[in-house]
């Protein structure tokens, strides 16, 4: 449980809870990451603000994709396939997590997380209404703090696509190569 900085990455701290197995994955951009995570605040009692584990569904997200919260990619690009590590990020990253969670929270609910906002972006939403309709997010949007994300990585799914057209003949029908793909974890 060897405590380190991120390299590179100012106001990032990670702790390994569970190693993983294997190599490092590549994160090439493209790729499919799953993961559970949980979200504490940094208080005394650890407060948990979000646990995907609680909702039963694991998040997944798209690397290179910009996802809202950049810096978990920063952290699953940090991790082996079923580790669990626990990542203590300062305001600079977190700024945003209400708004997410938000979203999070409304499709755990069944419900479309933009339905609530006209035409603006996120932000500009959450300024017209002053709420997000979340008393502990509306708190933590009015007084941003770092956060503890505890991650475990449970796979990555890469996405190859060949650039140039395989074919394979059979009965005379010309079949295009599917594309291909693979799982590591």
């Amino acid at each position: 449980m060897d405590t380190a900085l991120l390299l590179n990455v100012e106001g990032i701290k990670k702790t390994i809870l569970h190693g993983g197995t294997g190599e490092l994955p590549n994160f090439i951009t493209g790729s499919r990451v799953t993961f559970h995570f949980r979200t504490m605040k940094c208080d005394e009692e650890r407060t948990v603000i979000d646990d995907s584990k609680q909702v039963g569904q694991p998040m997944h997200i798209i690397i290179g994709n910009m996802f809202k919260l950049e810096v978990w990619e920063i952290l699953l690009t940090s991790m082996r396939v079923s580790e669990v590590a626990e990542f203590w990020c300062d305001t600079i990253h977190t700024g945003v997590y209400p708004i997410l969670s938000r979203s999070l929270r409304q499709m755990a609910e069944g419900k479309d997380p933009t339905e609530w906002h006209v035409h603006t972006c996120g932000l500009a939403n959450m300024f017209a209404y002053h709420t997000l309709g979340y008393e502990d997010l509306d708190e933590l949007q009015k007084e941003p703090q770092p956060l503890i994300f505890v991650i475990e990585l449970l796979q990555v799914f890469y996405f190859y696509w060949y650039s140039t057209s395989i074919f394979v003949f059979k009965s005379l029908e010309l079949y295009p190569h599917p594309q291909s793909s693979w799982f590591v974890g």
